[in-house]
């Protein structure tokens, strides 16, 4: 198979979806417009300006479990890294912060180095 035929075509549904996101918004009268949702039932979309909250939502959601969160800006899902390196066992629930995810310090450090110690 031609990988870049694959990725054209990812290219294009993700243009297609884009599409669809702003068209969907649009046909909606001007004062009904959120700029935000979901399209073909199940895709998020948000075209909002990104905030902090929205931002560590996303990506750093110590109260959520899913992996897969909506994105900040634009189509499709972000990653909550707090989530994943639950459920990859790098952290517990109460181990870690947003803040020491961006900006590791020697507690972050430690959390890390006794989990590799633990496997």
């Amino acid at each position: 198979m031609n990988i870049k035929w694959l990725i054209r075509m990812l290219q294009a549904t993700a243009i297609t979806v884009t599409m669809a996101a702003v068209c969907q918004e649009l046909e909606k009268p001007k004062e009904e417009r959120k700029w935000y949702g979901q399209v073909v039932g199940f895709i998020p979309y948000d075209f909002r300006l990104p905030t902090i909250e929205r931002l560590k939502e996303s990506y750093w959601n110590q109260y959520e479990s899913r992996v897969f969160s909506p994105e900040v800006f634009g189509v499709g899902w972000a990653i909550n890294f707090h989530a994943l390196l639950e459920k990859i066992k790098l952290i517990k629930e109460s181990d870690g912060s947003e803040e020491d995810f961006l900006m590791p310090g020697s507690h972050m450090k430690e959390v890390l180095t006794h989990a590799l110690e633990a496997e």
